[in-house]
Order: C-alpha cells, then sequence, then structure tokens
C-alpha cells in the first residue's frame, strides 16, 4: 500500500509560467512577422530577441527543478520520485538510514526569503517542501522528522 508523504508541486508553477510565457511570445512573434516583418524593423527584432532570450534562460533554470513525491511503499521502504518535464527518476530509501530534515533559507529573487525544506537521500539532497513562511517551513521539517521517527519505530528489528 502506496502512501503519499510529501509533494513539491512549485516546481510545476514554473513550468507552466514557462510554457505561458513561450505561448505569448510565438502569437507576438508571428504578429510582428504577418504585419511586416521583423527585419523592417531593427527595433522590433531587437525587442523580440530580448524576450526570446530572457524565455530562454526562464526555461532553462525552471527545466532544471524537479517534481518531487515521497511515498511510504512499505514500513522500511520509501519512494522518492524526482519528475522532470522530459525524465523522472525513483529512488527507494531506508528511512532508518535518513538523517533530520534541514530548512535551507535563500532569496526568491523578489528581495524576500524562500524556504525549502532538504532531506539528505543517498542520491543527494532533495527539496520536499518549499514556503514563502519560515513557521510553515518548520511545520513541514517537523512533519517529516516525524514521519521519519515513526518508521524506524514500526520497523521490525532483526533477533
Amino acid at each position: 500500500m502506496e502512501r503519499l508523504l510529501f509533494r513539491n508541486l512549485r516546481p510545476l508553477y514554473g513550468w507552466l509560467f514557462v510554457i505561458a510565457w513561450f505561448a505569448i511570445l510565438l502569437f507576438v512573434t508571428s504578429v510582428f512577422v504577418r504585419d511586416g516583418g521583423i527585419a523592417a524593423d531593427p527595433f522590433r527584432m531587437i525587442v523580440i530577441l530580448f524576450f526570446w532570450g530572457t524565455g530562454c534562460w526562464f526555461a532553462i533554470r525552471a527545466f532544471a527543478r524537479p517534481v518531487v513525491s515521497v511515498w511510504q511503499n512499505g514500513a522500511g521502504d520509501w519512494l522518492v520520485t524526482r519528475r522532470w518535464l522530459w525524465t523522472h527518476d525513483v529512488q527507494h530509501i531506508d528511512p532508518d538510514r535518513l538523517p533530520s530534515p534541514v530548512i535551507e533559507e535563500e532569496d526568491d529573487g523578489e528581495g524576500g526569503p524562500q524556504y525549502r525544506c532538504l532531506l539528505s537521500t543517498p542520491g543527494g539532497s532533495i527539496a520536499f517542501s518549499e514556503h514563502a513562511k519560515r513557521e510553515k517551513a518548520a511545520l513541514s521539517r517537523d512533519r517529516m522528522t516525524f514521519l521519519i521517527r515513526s518508521a524506524r519505530s514500526k520497523m521490525p528489528r532483526p533477533s
């Protein structure tokens, strides 16, 4: 019986933003080409190339972040699934070997803080939860710590 413990969907919002950005940009570019061409006005070409370049920069940053899901597959088996737009990675983890999660603070790009709850796995650190408020990040960290401890207590011990 699989049970979802955590899912970090915040990277999905970035993916949707990039897709919307390129849809609008493709429409605007096609209108410019249809209404006289971009080559006729060098300023239009510079502006359009700027927005295409900015969109490519957004896409590289957004599509590099995976959507993370943590599932409980059994008493001593957790599944960590990292999904990118083009592929996915599934990792089996023993919760008995997991250290306590930590909170990492970073800049959100607009001058405010963003808090990521990180879990160190054998495959590297994963961000299982992201929040704009430290209190919510602390709740997620404490919940994951509780789940790790309860998984350890329910695991059968060798005799």
